[in-house]
């Protein structure tokens, strides 16, 4: 791969909103003014979205593999819906991700840990995928540099799991 790759993924879910707004003709353009040459695209259990023919970057559309390894290890960027797996997976190969949250959700559960993992610098949070209109917020997101999560502390994810159910209303650090 010669230039920076996207990676966009949904996981098992359906957030049509989300690849709509990272699909739109102005986020394109901005993938390829900002250097991107490649865009993959797993949009899960929702529509296959419609990308037009005059795209100015290459663009790899699937619902589902088996795995989604070979394309987080070769993204320059992870743009990803705020599910557990994805963004543990990214974190552990110390790749940028940045999640939108998925509002729809029941009780909307990937808010919580989306926002605990922003708090301590791992990831780029976006609160919901309107906001990815405002092009200004791609070049935050694309300058943001993480600080790596280092696995193996069990403390952190008992401690949000007990606030999460309501054992504990503070956060172990």
């Amino acid at each position: 791969m010669d230039g920076k790759r996207i990676f966009v993924t949904v996981g098992t879910t359906r957030f049509d909103l989300f690849i709509e707004q990272v699909t739109r003709p102005e986020a394109l353009k901005w993938m390829k003014s900002s250097g991107y040459t490649d865009l993959i695209i797993q949009y899960g259990k929702g529509m296959k979205p419609n990308i037009s023919e005059d795209c100015p970057i290459p663009c790899q559309l699937y619902d589902f593999k088996d795995t989604l390894e070979q394309d987080m290890e070769s993204a320059d960027l992870i743009l990803s819906h705020a599910g557990a797996g994805t963004i543990m997976e990214a974190l552990r190969k110390k790749k940028r991700i940045v999640v939108v949250i998925n509002t729809l959700l029941m009780n909307n559960h990937q808010q919580e840990l989306a926002h605990a993992m922003s708090n301590r610098g791992h990831l780029f949070v976006i609160k919901e995928p309107s906001a990815l209109i405002d092009i200004e917020l791609w070049d935050d997101f694309d300058s943001f540099i993480p600080i790596p999560h280092e696995k193996g502390d069990a403390h952190h994810f008992i401690g949000l799991l007990n606030r999460h159910l309501g054992v504990s209303k503070t956060e172990t650090k």
